[in-house]
């Protein structure tokens, strides 16, 4: 089997708008145009991948990916890899551009032996536990409000993006444990927003509140400080989210102790092989590899691998564009969701949303 094209593909979609912490960028909501790489082989299978910023993704494909991979063997996905990596060197891809051939490829593989994407990477298990990812709401009614619907929709667990005022963030904590009870489980991502002293302080507010993991409180540059946050708290320090190299930088931050629990995604980590051997690395040292993100790629990862239970779903749902035939995953009475058992990675686009 060859490679033979690369079809850039455009579609849209209906979204709402969101907030993020303070200092970063949410949505405005409306139409959202999103951008999907077809790679085609002789074989008549295609594989497919929903790329990031459009102008960047695009001029990617087109001079380097189609220069350097035409022609290439698809199911040689390890050497695809390498030759990605290599490349990167001088490249210097955006992270979440790293991983596209190999995604895509992923895609075809699995379309060419019939299997689900998870089922050709292992297999591991058939279903994930979903967990409501929250958007930054206005004020913490807003908050409780968005957790009763989640609750409502089956959701068994809620993990807070807060507003990044360690203060405000603090009373949240509390008044959302008050307000679900004892037997949802909770999180928070501080989506990097804190000082070191400031995530000491928001962490020992979970430990009371019985929170399971603290996310990304401060800029991943530093471990030291990551260091010092773990060995204070006894929360689980959940790291590596948006930190480049792949398994390489992964082994930095489990060897210094600088994070108790490990990210993994398709999109930050080089594609499905580079998230895979994140997720091992961890394993053998005993540590979870939480997968980042939303969608099948996500599912598919998080079904894949031993060491993960969940799947994040952001709420509300429509906050995120979706132009795939499946839609959004949502979970089932228990809180479960499902990986699609059709061949590949089940994200393929709803054909009348194409532009």
């Amino acid at each position: 089997m060859k490679i033979t094209d690369f079809q850039i593909e455009y579609y849209e979609s209906e979204t709402a708008p969101f907030n993020w912490r303070d200092g970063l960028v949410g949505g405005p909501g409306g139409m959202v145009r999103q951008t999907l790489l077809r790679v085609k082989t002789d074989a008549d299978i295609d594989g497919i991948v929903w790329l990031k910023n459009d102008a960047i993704s695009r001029d990617i494909v087109e001079n380097c990916l189609a220069p350097n991979f035409l022609g290439a063997d698809p199911l040689m996905r390890e050497q695809l890899w390498s030759l990605i990596w290599e490349l990167d060197r001088l490249q210097e891809f955006p992270m979440y551009a790293l991983g596209y051939l190999d995604v895509a490829v992923s895609d075809i593989a699995a379309k060419a032996t019939g299997l689900p994407a998870y089922k050709l990477m292992g297999g591991h298990k058939s279903r994930a536990k979903a967990y409501a990812s929250t958007v930054t709401m206005d004020t913490i009614d807003d908050y409780l409000r968005l957790a009763d619907r989640c609750l409502e929709k089956n959701y068994k667990a809620i993990k807070l993006h807060v507003w990044g005022r360690v203060h405000d963030d603090v009373a949240l904590v509390g008044k959302l444990r008050e307000h679900v009870g004892p037997d949802i489980e909770l999180m928070l991502d501080g989506s990097a927003g804190y000082t070191l002293d400031e995530s000491i302080r928001l962490g020992r507010a979970m430990e009371e509140s019985d929170y399971l993991w603290l996310e990304e409180p401060m800029r991943e540059f530093n471990l030291y400080a990551y260091e010092r946050l773990c060995s204070t708290l006894d929360i689980a320090i959940l790291g590596a989210e948006c930190t480049d190299g792949v398994h390489f930088n992964a082994a930095e931050w489990i060897q210094r102790g600088a994070c108790d629990r490990l990210r993994t995604s398709w999109f930050f980590k080089g594609g499905f092989t580079g998230a895979l051997k994140v997720a091992s690395l961890a394993d053998s040292f005993q540590l979870q590899a939480d997968v980042h993100g939303c969608g099948p790629g996500a599912l598919t990862l998080a079904c894949a691998i031993p060491n993960t239970l969940y799947y994040e779903s952001i709420v509300p749902e429509e906050s995120l564009p979706d132009a795939t035939l499946h839609g959004t995953i949502l979970p089932d009475a228990d809180g479960w969701v499902y990986p699609e058992e059709c061949p590949g990675i089940g994200w393929d686009p709803d054909p009348s949303k194409r532009v």
